[in-house]
């Protein structure tokens, strides 16, 4: 195989669950699946809605946007509207 382990490798495999999570009070938790990441962290509901919203009033924000500055975008254009 290797004729020494300075010249060892390995494959690298993500694996993305279980992983820690932070709760909107600043606990953390470990969740298995997105499943349970959705509703410990109750973001991804709100989150789709705001980018609904902002599709609705002409924006085009990035997919990665956060919940913040989403609320501040569709602000933001709701007063340039009025």
């Amino acid at each position: 195989m290797h004729p020494n382990m300075r010249n060892f490798t390995a494959p690298y495999v993500f694996v993305e669950y279980p992983k820690w999570v932070t709760l909107a009070d600043g606990s953390q938790i470990i969740v298995e699946n997105a499943d349970e990441e959705a509703a410990a962290t109750g973001g991804d509901d709100e989150r789709e809605t705001l980018m609904a919203q902002a599709r609705e009033l002409g924006l085009s924000p990035h997919p990665r946007t956060g919940v913040e500055k989403l609320k501040t975008l569709i602000n933001d254009a709701k007063e340039c509207q009025s």
